[in-house]
């Protein structure tokens, strides 16, 4: 399946770019730079969710995609560590990049020589459990301190790295859980590039008012927009908000309104994405937003152009 990914990525990109000529805006248009992001969980590797995956790549073998890897799938009981890596790689193109992804997860707690904790839960969930299977809704933010935390991104990316992943260098909280205690800690590491924060009223749909997942959020990003745009958080780091949501709570027609009124404003960059553990789900619903983004922008005079991680 990879050669076969790797094969339309080669075949498809003289035809690509031969399109993406005819419509080229002219040569001093503004740009607006959309990144697409892949949240992988830790939860599962379902085949229908990899497949909608390589099936989006196989259409669009032009658009880069960051994938934030959590290291969690190769710390269960019994699983074959190869057969997780094709199953992750069978996705992934020459143009990604790698990055981490971390939910507070009692099994990579265990595994990093962390203590456990079971609150703050941003789905007011009851993470007391026997067993490994929980931590995954405990804030990384409010419920450890930043050398925890800094413990736990140099662990995790040598678990990543020790699996024949790059270094990643790029970052996405559990939840957006996200704040000065996981800065520094991402600084202290070498990470460049974060993309933790969001609008929280692109949850209100499926979070209530009262959730602990909107409290915490309006805590730690009370002024989120969709039109925020990156900043530098300390020396070498950026923040790029991840202002247009994930696929599981934005719709296509959302998504659309959301790039629109950037276009409108001229901001320069519109964050994206989708979980891997529901690629089944919602990946269709950003196939359907790509074409009408790339009218909208060419009706604006701007070029829309995917955004890399180099």
């Amino acid at each position: 399946m990879l050669r076969f990914l790797l094969s339309c990525w080669v075949l498809s990109l003289s035809a690509g770019l031969a399109n993406a000529i005819e419509t080229e805006p002219a040569p001093n248009a503004p740009v607006i730079t959309v990144y697409i992001t892949v949240d992988w969980e830790g939860w599962s590797l379902d085949e229908e969710n990899l497949d909608a995956m390589r099936r989006f790549r196989a259409r669009y073998p032009y658009i880069p995609m960051l994938h934030l890897l959590n290291p969690v799938y190769f710390l269960r009981p019994d699983v074959d560590a190869e057969q997780i890596k094709a199953q992750i790689d069978s996705t992934l193109l020459p143009i990604d990049t790698q990055g981490l992804h971390l939910h507070g997860w009692k099994l990579l707690m265990q595994r990093c020589e962390i203590p456990y904790r079971t609150t703050p839960s941003f789905a007011d969930a009851d993470e007391r459990c026997p067993g490994k299977e929980c931590g995954y809704t405990v804030s990384l933010e409010y419920a450890y301190s930043t050398e925890e935390l800094s413990k736990l991104l140099a662990c995790s990316a040598n678990l990543l790295t020790a699996q024949g992943f790059a270094r990643p260098r790029h970052f996405r909280a559990g939840g957006w859980q996200f704040g000065p205690k996981l800065t520094a800690a991402l600084h202290a590491n070498g990470f460049l590039w974060d993309s933790s924060s969001l609008p929280p009223s692109l949850l209100t749909e499926k979070w209530g008012e009262d959730s602990s997942m909107l409290k915490l959020l309006r805590r730690l990003h009370p002024d989120a927009s969709v039109l925020d745009q990156p900043r530098l958080l300390a020396d070498g780091l950026w923040h790029y908000p991840n202002n247009a949501g994930l696929m599981d709570y934005t719709s296509t027609a959302q998504l659309l309104e959301i790039f629109k009124k950037l276009l409108d404003a001229k901001k320069p960059v519109m964050v994206t994405g989708f979980h891997q553990e529901t690629a089944f789900i919602y990946l269709d619903k950003l196939e359907d937003a790509i074409a009408q983004m790339e009218a909208a922008a060419a009706l604006a005079g701007i070029r829309l152009e995917w955004g890399s991680y180099d």
